[in-house]
């Protein structure tokens, strides 16, 4: 259908002819032509239209405009042929293809197919942000382009502040791009050559390389190590790692990830190197041994690690935590990398909300956990095995304990019937084995079933008080178990019992500020002063398994007083209604206790202050001090105070000091302090520097300084680091759209 409509206007305005034509088509809004397409109207709207009989041409001039579903072309002049959608356009052209789009000089293309060849153009892909420029660039298809000759890059403007120019330039959206004989310009100062560059354009995740990581160093020599991305399914992807190591060998490792449901979803991980070095402590071998752990002498290196979570039916769930290495010094030399440490714990703990065990543990935890929760009470499975990486590897006794398994069921403070009498309730089997024993380390199972009761009372209308009991049945069944009297009975028991009592108060005063920095402030006091008793009971001829096992004496009175500074802002909800915003300003716990068995030698307990202080939005404190009361000196300080603004500028500082005996003369502390500054130069230049120190011995723990710029399509970071073990520099280059390129 063709529709002709001619509008005049008054003789004194400039003369306007606009045309409108509606034509029916075959086409599609986005991706391929499909089978049955839908029926697209096209409009066209010019200030002069005319047709040519001959070549069945519409030809449209000045302020032309072509729209069709998700494509829009307008352009100075245009041919438009009707019948095949076939359209040349020539001056100020702009072609709209859905979030993308293309401006040149002339452009011939089909607006059905969206295939055709684009004189001087530039394309721009909006998701990626990303610019292609070119004397004659061909678009074979709706997401696909090439060019014999151009640039590509994600800064705007004609002069950008990078481009990459190359030839036999390929773009595929959702893909990849490629280009030969390649030079990475800084401006106008060509920077790099490359005979080749492969790099991603894609908004979704697709199979493919990933940025490759590139270092040197002592140990290893020369790393390349190289990326690959597999996009499995909606819930399933994996990705595969070459390491190549000029010293050491290649690397290979993969990961699997996998999402099962909305609460099972798991990720496991597995590394393999046949190492060419062995860290035995040779003079050969020497950079290649760690003087904290055994003598290496395998060259088969693996290391896997698994976390999976499952919904299991009627509401139980179950945790598996896997994680097995070959030696003890692995995780201390890989911890960098794609495939290093401290990638994989934040991933874990980032996924799963559980990291892994500290690098330079040596006993790497594994467990299998299945749970249930009710509304007052809980249910836990679990399997536990400690794997000793040491004695795997020297191939000596392992005594190590494991928990195969435990049950665990506990109930939560809940009130018995009607009565004012509330209880808890711990209660848990546990099966411990040792892969080798002794006379005392022994296997066996344990139950353990511990009720507390309490009576919490009113006194009066401002105190509250809450006595408890608490009782404790345990039952050993143990293997070859014999006791320092010779009695060797494989079943065991011990009954105790423990009681206490707590008293406080809590006063309460509001202040009305009526300022700007609180309409109102609540101030809370709580002094309490509670009594615990826990007998003695002989246990000598008890196995011992963990500290559940030896139940030590306790006859302590402990005073605390409690502040607390909550303030009171009004505030506006979305809706426009009045509502109030509280914030806690001030907290801090004051405490010691007095020991009435030992209150003839040195009864009192430290005084310890626990604080945080959050005084305004930009501005936190927390401090935790310990100081005896026997040698007027700290015991344990913990201070750490966080300044920053809305900027990016902060400033944070740490200092810790703890000592560990106070009856010997040995000097046992740990004085550290660190502290670290960030400032933003400018809009897009950030500088920083952190500084930790063992201040006990003056010796440097760590030393960074860098600064990083981010703009809008690239971004520099430069880092100095200076620790007790090594000294490096790194350089980072990000190119947006491109990826990421730098050394160490």
């Amino acid at each position: 259908m063709f529709c002709l409509f001619l509008q005049r206007r008054l003789p004194l305005m400039a003369a306007v002819a606009f045309f409108c034509c509606m034509v029916s088509a075959r086409g599609v809004l986005a991706g391929s032509l499909p089978e049955n397409p839908k029926e697209v109207s096209w409009h066209i709207s010019a200030l002069m239209v005319t047709y040519d009989d001959e070549r069945k041409l519409y030809i449209a001039e000045d302020d032309v405009v072509i729209t069709g579903g998700a494509t829009r072309l307008e352009a100075d002049y245009v041919e438009f042929s009707n019948k095949t959608k076939d359209a040349f356009a020539q001056g100020n052209v702009l072609l709209i293809s859905g979030q993308d789009s293309i401006t040149c000089n002339a452009m011939q293309i089909n607006l059905l197919t969206e295939k055709g060849t684009i004189n001087k153009g530039t394309i721009f892909i909006q998701e990626n942000n990303f610019y292609i420029n070119g004397e004659n660039i061909k678009k074979t298809g709706q997401f696909t382009y090439s060019a014999d000759k151009g640039s590509i890059t994600s800064c705007a403007g004609d002069s950008p502040d990078w481009k990459i120019t190359g030839k036999n330039i390929k773009v595929t959206v959702e893909g990849y791009g490629s280009a030969n004989h390649t030079v990475l310009w800084a401006k106008k100062i060509p920077s790099l050559y490359s005979p080749y560059l492969s790099f991603p354009v894609k908004t979704k995740r697709q199979t493919g390389l990933l940025i490759p990581r590139v270092t040197s160093s002592d140990k290893k020599g020369f790393e390349y190590e190289q990326p690959l991305y597999l996009a499995i399914s909606k819930n399933m992807d994996a990705s595969v790692y070459a390491n190549y190591m000029s010293d050491r060998g290649t690397k290979v490792a993969g990961e699997f990830r996998y999402v099962l449901d909305s609460a099972s979803k798991g990720a496991m991980f597995m590394d393999y190197l046949d190492d060419s070095k062995i860290g035995d402590g040779t003079e050969a071998n020497k950079k290649y041994s760690y003087d904290t752990t055994s003598v290496r002498t395998n060259n088969d290196r693996y290391w896997f690690r698994m976390k999976h979570d499952q919904d299991l039916t009627n509401g139980y769930t179950a945790k598996l935590d896997l994680d097995v290495v070959s030696d003890a010094d692995y995780l201390l030399e890989f911890r960098d990398g794609f495939t290093g440490y401290d990638e994989t714990n934040d991933f874990f703990g980032t996924a799963f909300g559980r990291s892994l065990d500290e690098y330079d543990d040596t006993t790497r935890k594994n467990s299998l956990v299945i749970n249930k929760n009710w509304s007052k009470y809980s249910f836990n499975a679990q399997a536990l095995w400690y794997d000793n990486v040491v004695a795997r590897q020297d191939d000596t006794a392992d005594t190590t304990l494991q928990t195969l398994p435990s049950f665990e069921f506990d109930a939560s403070q809940q009130q018995i019937g009607t009565s004012s009498v509330y209880y808890t309730l711990d209660s848990e089997f546990r099966s411990f084995y040792r892969q080798d024993t002794t006379d005392t380390l022994v296997n066996g199972q344990r139950l353990d079933v511990y009720p507390k009761f309490s009576l919490p009372t009113r006194l009066g209308k401002s105190f509250f008080f809450e006595p408890y009991i608490g009782t404790r049945g345990t039952a050993w069944f143990t293997d070859d178990y014999t006791d320092g009297d010779g009695n060797d009975d494989n079943f065991r028991t011990r009954a105790t019992y423990d009681m206490g009592a707590q008293l406080s108060t809590t006063i309460n005063k509001i202040f009305t500020l009526n300022n700007g920095f609180a309409d109102k402030i609540k101030h809370t006091l709580v002094p309490k002063i509670e009594y615990a008793y826990q007998p003695n009971v002989i246990q000598d001829d008890l196995p011992y398994f963990d500290t559940l096992d030896k139940i030590t004496e306790s006859n302590l009175a402990t005073w605390s007083l409690t502040n607390s500074f909550i303030t009171r802002n009004p505030v506006e909800n979305p809706d426009g209604t009045p509502s109030s915003q509280y914030k806690e300003i001030v907290w801090i716990k004051l405490y010691q206790s007095y020991n009435l068995t030992d209150r003839y030698s040195n009864p009192w307990s430290d005084i310890s202050l626990e604080s945080e202080f959050n005084p305004a939005q930009y501005f936190s404190i927390t401090a935790d001090i310990d100081w005896s009361p026997y040698t007027n000196h700290f015991t344990d300080t913990k201070v750490g105070a966080n300044i920053r603004d809305n900027r990016g500028d902060s400033l944070r500082t740490y200092y810790r000091y703890t000592k560990d005996s106070l009856k010997t003369a040995a000097d046992e502390s740990l004085e550290t302090w660190y502290t670290r500054l960030n400032v933003q130069l400018t809009d897009t230049l950030a500088a920083y520097c952190s500084y930790e120190s063992d201040l006990k011995i003056n010796e440097n723990i760590e030393s960074i300084v860098g600064f990083t710029i981010k703009k809008a399509c690239w971004g520099l970071g430069v880092e100095f680091k200076d620790t007790s073990a090594d000294t490096s520099i790194s350089v980072m280059v990000t190119l947006n759209g491109i990826g990421g390129f730098g050394t160490q």
